[in-house]
């Protein structure tokens, strides 16, 4: 499948960035191949979503409009001069939204995504490793009841990263018995628990059982 619009902004983006323009160039400032240059400018395919985000950051364009054509190009990321919204925290990438049978499958080995094989790719404000991924929450084992606290409604939209070390509190996706599941890492006099934040529910000992860790929770986003 040829992809003529994308090599069209590829090139647009580069030309406006004022880099040096050629394969060899190029291919040093990206971190890939001259062949995959050619490639990109010819439209015969696209970047993977590691590689496009550094290649948007590179030119100071978005990572939506290079791939897509949506969002801000060219020139357009900056606030206008009087705006009264201020700059949000720095986007650190995009990340691909999964479904909690890819992620048990991340348990056993995480081979990066290429565009089109999650459900979405959103941008992540928080520092993470190429292999981090969203999950969108199902149930209410980590709801809290208590005003203040934190909690992750039904939906909440959760992003994990499989290379963050296990500290204890840390919320994580384990995964037991074949089972992946969302709770908070605890450890005490040498147990180890998984808990959830609902009272309702129990906190359940692991110690020793066939688990796995899928990655720890790096931050949240709930959906309007």
């Amino acid at each position: 499948m040829k992809h003529p619009d994308f090599a069209k902004r590829f090139k647009q983006a580069v030309a406006h960035a004022g880099v040096e323009d050629t394969q060899e160039a190029l291919a040093r400032l990206f971190d890939v191949s001259t062949v995959t240059i050619w490639s990109y400018r010819n439209g015969e395919k696209l970047p993977r979503m590691s590689t496009a985000t550094r290649i948007a950051e590179t030119l100071e364009v978005s990572v939506d409009w290079l791939l897509t054509g949506a969002g801000s190009g060219p020139g357009e990321l900056g606030l206008k001069e009087g705006s009264n919204v201020t700059q949000g925290p720095r986007i650190q990438g995009r990340i691909p939204l999964i479904s909690w049978v890819q992620a048990g499958a991340f348990c056993e080995a995480v081979d990066l995504l290429e565009p089109g094989e999650a459900e979405a790719w959103l941008p992540c404000p928080a520092a993470h490793s190429d292999r981090a991924y969203a999950l969108r929450v199902n149930g209410d084992s980590m709801t809290s009841p208590y005003p203040g606290q934190r909690s992750y409604p039904e939906g909440t939209i959760i992003f994990v990263d499989p290379d963050k070390p296990l500290t204890n509190g840390c919320r994580v996706i384990a995964k037991i018995n074949g089972e992946v599941t969302f709770k908070s890492y605890a450890e005490d006099m040498g147990h180890i628990y998984l808990r959830p934040i609902n009272p309702t529910y129990s906190p359940m000992e692991v110690t020793g059982k066939d688990i796995s860790f899928c990655g720890v929770i790096i931050g949240s986003y709930t959906p309007e």
